[in-house]
């Protein structure tokens, strides 16, 4: 990338007037008119040359967009799929100063393909966009009728769908995919998710096809189901986000929509700077679906300088609406006193750029999740040990360090991970609408300040906020240091439970020993006037914690659905010090 300089003179240009314009158009790129990736590849090559900021103009209307209007790179993704070559309408890379204009733009994608990827970039915006599936790999269900005696269930498919009876087995069908399901998320008829259902089984391996163009499924009934409900059958695979930003800087989207994404919608790595405004991941109801995104609405990971998420809607998705995060390598061998060899242990999470030289590591203990006194060190290598580069897929890495390590970091007394701790951004999560969704709505976990302010969490199916910390399973960082979560509102949370839901608010790390553990992982959170309408007890769970400040909340008492929860206590404290609790002041509704 060009240095800070350079950006500071394309800047100045800027405010002179002096920019280049390019419209798609100009290269054949019209909506409802067939062209090739190579108009694609013409149009950024020419963009690249330019030596002033550039806009990129995108005239309204319908893009198809299939194999022939798409690039391939070899992209390693944080929490997706690690298939490769990956298919790539506008491939981003190497941008400084560029605004794409998109606004009424509609992209309609034939086949798992990323719509837009940002990779060593600066400066870059993108407004406008809309972003769908022609034919989703995720499938929905309607269900028509219900006999539980007999175990079966009578459904029709949306008009998109492709589906394929292989003997009596239902597979569904795409351009570049083919699979069936085992299950999926309930929806009722008025889009939230059923209550207690979490991820349920639907068995296609006994389907029969009606005169009228439905299906029945045998030996499928679950006591939950009944007609009028909605399945999004998923297939769990995430091999295609919607938007990347990656190993970039100053990045922003704004007033974009993503109706469906094979993955994330949009997924954020080693990126400094990032703005979301007026983003929209949410069903296309226009196509009957309930359903969003296969997995996270937005997630960041290994991140820097600030996130700032506003105004945005994150609806229907089969996972998150935000997640921030770092990645934990675990050690594997010391090699002499400065350095170490690590390695990536989720297996989708792995050939992204780690750490460069100059940044700041720290070490921390993973059965009790402490940080090691005196262990924090700055890098000054990083190599790949298995593969060519990191970024051509390494699992397995060097790190050198400028001093010395203590003697205590040494995997074959115990084990251990690293943190990035210069990887770690400021989060701003304000003015949002999260609902209907699977799992949980907002996940933090970075040691930079956090404010979740003004949003509304309605009807998220787990908990409505996590913050936790794991070093042991998806070796996601880390302790969260500033927290202030403040003006809420959370409509009936917990609808159902998944992992780390222990109440609307769930602080909740992976600690194997917590009762050995002498330093708490988080501090200096505060929850504070938040408004809880909750039809069940649990509010707040708080584990390893120290400085927990609960004060002003109030509670409106639900009775849209029966309390369930085995936590029966509004507060439930593990391993927590400097509690100032208030109970929340109970309000009539």
């Amino acid at each position: 990338m060009k240095t800070t300089l350079t950006l500071l003179v394309l800047a100045a240009l800027a405010t002179t007037g002096r920019a280049a314009t390019f419209a798609a158009a100009d290269y054949g790129i019209v909506p409802g008119k067939t062209f090739k990736a190579a108009d694609v590849t013409r149009l950024l090559g020419d963009i690249r040359k330019s030596a002033e900021p550039a806009t990129l103009v995108f005239a309204p209307g319908v893009y198809d967009i299939g194999p022939d209007q798409c690039q391939e790179r070899t992209w390693y993704i944080s929490n997706h799929d690690q298939w490769n070559p990956k298919r790539v309408f506008l491939p981003l890379e190497g941008m400084e100063a560029l605004t794409v204009k998109a606004t009424g733009a509609f992209l309609n994608l034939r086949g798992r393909i990323i719509p837009v990827g940002i990779w060593d970039s600066a400066g870059v915006t993108i407004e406008g966009f809309t972003v769908d599936y022609e034919t989703p790999p995720l499938a929905q269900a309607d269900f028509v009728a219900v006999d539980a005696k007999a175990k079966t269930v009578t459904f029709r498919l949306l008009p998109e769908a492709k589906p394929v009876l292989e003997g009596t087995r239902l597979v569904f069908t795409g351009p570049d995919f083919k699979g069936s399901s085992g299950g999926g998320i309930l929806f009722e008829a008025d889009g939230r998710l059923a209550y207690r259902s979490a991820d349920t089984g639907f068995n296609l391996n006994q389907v029969t096809k009606n005169a009228d163009g439905s299906y029945t499924a045998a030996n499928c009934a679950n006591r939950a189901f009944k007609p009028g409900q909605r399945m999004a059958l998923r297939n769990w695979g995430r091999p295609a986000p919607g938007f990347v930003l990656s190993d970039s800087r100053d990045v922003a989207l704004a007033d974009i929509t993503i109706h469906y994404a094979d993955g994330m919608g949009v997924i954020g790595q080693n990126t400094e700077n990032i703005t979301l405004n007026r983003v929209r991941v949410v069903p296309n109801r226009d196509k009957g679906r309930y359903f969003s995104t296969q997995a996270d609405a937005t997630h960041f990971s290994g991140c820097s300088g600030r996130i700032r998420c506003e105004a945005s809607e994150f609806v229907g998705m089969m996972d998150d609406a935000i997640n921030v995060h770092g990645t934990y390598l675990r050690l594997q061998k010391r090699v002499d006193d400065r350095t170490l060899e690590c390695a990536y242990m989720h297996g989708q999470s792995f050939g992204m750029e780690w750490g460069a030289k100059g940044e700041q590591g720290t070490f921390i203990r993973s059965r009790t999740m402490e940080r090691i006194a005196g262990s924090d060190n700055v890098l000054e290598s990083v190599v790949a040990l298995d593969k060519p580069t990191v970024r051509a897929g390494a699992k397995r890495l060097r790190l050198t360090f400028r001093d010395p390590l203590p003697a205590a970091i040494d995997p074959a007394k115990e084990k251990l991970g690293i943190e990035n701790l210069t990887r770690t951004p400021a989060v701003t999560f304000i003015g949002n609408r999260v609902a209907n969704n699977r799992a949980r709505g907002a996940l933090f976990s970075t040691p930079k300040p956090v404010r979740c302010l003004n949003n509304l969490f309605d009807h998220t199916d787990g908990s409505a906020i996590l913050l936790c910390g794991d070093c042991n399973g998806w070796y996601e960082t880390g302790a969260c240091t500033d927290v202030l979560i403040a003006g809420n509102v959370f409509v009936n949370a917990l609808t159902s439970t998944y992992q780390f839901t222990e109440a609307v608010i769930s602080i909740c790390p992976e600690i194997p020993d917590l009762a050995r553990q002498k330093t708490r992982l988080h501090s200096n959170i505060r929850i504070e006037n938040n408004t809880f309408v909750a039809f069940d007890a649990p509010l707040v769970f708080a584990k390893s914690v120290n400085g927990l400040t609960i004060r002003g909340n109030r509670l409106v008492k639900s009775t849209s659905y029966p309390p369930y929860h085995r936590n029966r206590e509004w507060l439930t404290l593990r391993g927590c010090e400097n509690v100032k609790a208030e109970p929340p002041l109970e309000v009539r509704p």
